[in-house]
């Protein structure tokens, strides 16, 4: 390898310097590529010479000019070379018309048709892989014009030859298609086709080695002699595949998300269960599909039902698939696997089952291997999630992404009136669980109570499973109000003084954000998932997880503060929020990171119905 120093002034920047690393450390890897690469080419070269020959007279009966099309390219460390193909097209096409060519174009040769249906036409690169200006496997050399587009990162591509085939070159092999009816063919190329496939060219150089490329090349002649191959970006997608457990939920944390893909041209179908919610999600646009389970149920032949039930449904060809909560993550990412469909899974917490340890966790861990191994993509609510799964190893780190929660629509959660209570109102919204550390709060209410101290509880939320029992007790309490499940909870939000949240584990408390939004303080437990809402001492305090003389502590600091300080505090909480959560800052990265773009046929999608066998209405 060239030193770094010595590689274009353009290319030596920070993005290029991470790629650079991996190859350094596998240079052995790169001499066995270029000895393989010389070989195999004068293998088949000898081989093919036969063909080479047929084709070369085909072309001069059919057509004027010569045999060979040259057009100047760039490869390894920016170096200018002219990439050799059979000519298919007229002579002087590039004079005629863009420098890529669409479906119909009238420049190509009735023998250049025959040759570039079967791609033969690619066979005298041959030649320049034994020169060594390319090599089967790599990003696909461009011309100079579309080089000096690249971003900082894509110019890691030029640490390596360029290739014949390579992931993205399958990916797109209908790019012809793609950009047929663009009226500015250069502008579609450049700012839509080239930045995704330049994701599967930088994937590849992370994953660089001999038997990855080996693996393109079987992949390569798979999908254009032997079949069709599903995973192609095509013209007809434009479509994505949400997996979830719960409409209301999706509502109320992915709304946005789900209207900007929407905007961005994609149909969106949904696999979830039916409820009241769903009639919402449809009055968005979406297309909504039953797919209802026991999200509770460790029933094995149960969950093989759920994963038939997905595959079987999913015979759309989608640009990628989003799964949601854990048995959407574990079936819905197999059969997106399956299906060799993209699909990005949410870890929204690691839940109880990971907190408990034991029999359950390994189980868990053991299911979501093999869909959260190959997703696309893994996103966290907090980074110590995301350490959890590579620490087990379920994930790779590179394909891990941490957001804030799902963030939090600061527009429709203006800051309330501070109350002036006589009496302070703390107040609990979840559900009423012992891992929400609700037992670990009541030996503090009860001694406020007994103290006579001018402070209230109040419980919004359900009961979890046998919890109703043990909360009777609260009950008994002449300082505990519970306002039971309530769908809106702004307005309690807005006439407490404070929110509390004794949680043991969480992926990301939305209610925190809610509440901090509203401007009204926060005190939680010092857990991942919770203290990201609070800068202890700022706008809320911190206590130690499982330990009732550090929440009595924390409240008594809170009840100390006047009126007006506590109003403070709760402006400093909104504007946390604002800085920090802000959800059309985690709706951009999300869709950065899925590669969600302006589809090139947006009426297209757009006009689609739903229908899971493939079929379409007007």
């Amino acid at each position: 390898m060239q030193a770094f120093e010595k590689l274009p002034e353009k290319m030596q920047n920070e993005s290029v310097r991470e790629y650079y690393d991996i190859l350094s450390r596998r240079k052995v890897g790169l001499v066995f590529k270029r000895i393989f690469d010389f070989s195999v080419a004068l293998v088949f070269l000898l081989l093919l010479s036969p063909l080479i020959l047929l084709v070369s007279l085909a072309i001069v009966i059919d057509s004027r000019g010569g045999v060979f099309f040259r057009q100047e390219r760039v490869t390894t460390y920016d170096r200018h070379f002219y990439i050799y193909k059979f000519r298919t097209m007229v002579s002087d096409a590039e004079r005629l018309g863009a420098q890529i060519t669409v479906d119909g174009d009238n420049r190509i040769t009735r023998v250049g048709r025959f040759l570039r249906k079967l791609h033969l036409d690619e066979v005298p690169q041959l030649f320049n892989v034994l020169k060594g200006d390319m090599s089967f496997v790599g990003t696909r050399p461009e011309v100079p014009k579309y080089v000096d587009a690249y971003t900082d990162e894509m110019l890691a591509t030029l640490l390596l030859p360029a290739g014949i085939t390579s992931l993205a070159s399958i990916m797109y092999k209908d790019e012809n298609s793609l950009i047929s009816d663009a009226d500015d063919v250069d502008d579609v190329y450049i700012n839509k086709i080239l930045p995704d496939k330049m994701k599967y060219n930088l994937e590849a150089i992370r994953k660089f080695g001999f038997f990855h490329d080996v693996g393109i090349m079987f992949k390569t002649f798979f999908s254009v002699f032997i079949k069709e191959d599903s995973s192609t970006v095509s013209k007809d997608a434009n479509r994505v595949l949400i997996i979830a457990e719960d409409a209301r939920s999706l509502i109320l944390t992915r709304k946005e998300l789900l209207e900007e893909i929407l905007k961005n041209g994609y149909a969106i179908d949904v696999f979830i269960p039916e409820d009241l919610y769903c009639d919402t999600l449809r009055e968005m646009g979406l297309n909504v599909f039953d797919v209802s389970f026991d999200r509770r149920s460790t029933n094995p032949f149960a969950d093989l039902k759920l994963l038939k039930k997905y595959k079987s449904m999913t015979k759309v060809k989608y640009d990628f698939a989003v799964t949601y909560s854990i048995k959407p993550n574990i079936y819905g990412g197999m059969a997106m696997k399956k299906k060799k469909i993209p699909y990005y899974i949410n870890v929204t917490g690691t839940g109880s089952a990971f907190y408990n340890g034991g029999l359950i966790k390994t189980i868990i861990k053991l299911l979501y291997k093999p869909s959260s191994r190959h997703a696309a993509g893994v996103f966290f609510e907090n980074s110590e999630d995301r350490d959890t799964f590579v620490k087990s190893r379920l994930c790779k780190p590179e394909r891990t992404h941490v957001f804030s929660g799902a963030g939090i629509n600061t527009a429709e959660f203006e800051p309330a009136p501070f109350p002036e209570n006589h009496i302070v109102k703390f107040l609990y919204i979840g559900r009423l669980m012992e891992e929400k550390g609700i037992e670990d709060l009541y030996p503090v209410i009860k001694k406020f109570s007994e103290n006579h101290i001018a402070a209230d509880f109040e419980f919004l939320g359900d009961f979890e499973d046998e919890y109703k029992a043990s909360f009777e007790k609260f009950l008994a309490l002449d300082n505990v109000v519970y306002h039971g499940y309530q769908t809106n909870v702004k307005d309690y939000i807005a006439a407490s003084n404070c929110l509390i949240l004794p949680s043991y584990h969480e992926g990301m408390a939305n209610v925190l954000l809610e509440a901090g939004a509203l401007a009204r303080p926060l005190i939680v437990s010092d857990i991942a998932g919770c203290r990201e809402a609070v800068e202890d001492g700022v706008n809320g305090y911190l206590f130690k997880v499982k330990d009732s003389a550090a929440i009595e502590k924390a409240l008594d600091k809170f009840l100390a503060l006047s009126l007006d300080e506590q109003r403070q505090m709760g402006q400093r909480s909104r504007e946390h929020i604002v800085k920090n959560f802000e959800r059309k800052n985690v709706v951009a990265k999300a869709t950065s990171v899925m590669g969600v773009k302006k589809k090139i046929d947006q009426p297209t999608a757009t006009a689609r119905t739903g229908i899971p066998d493939g079929t379409s209405r007007s």
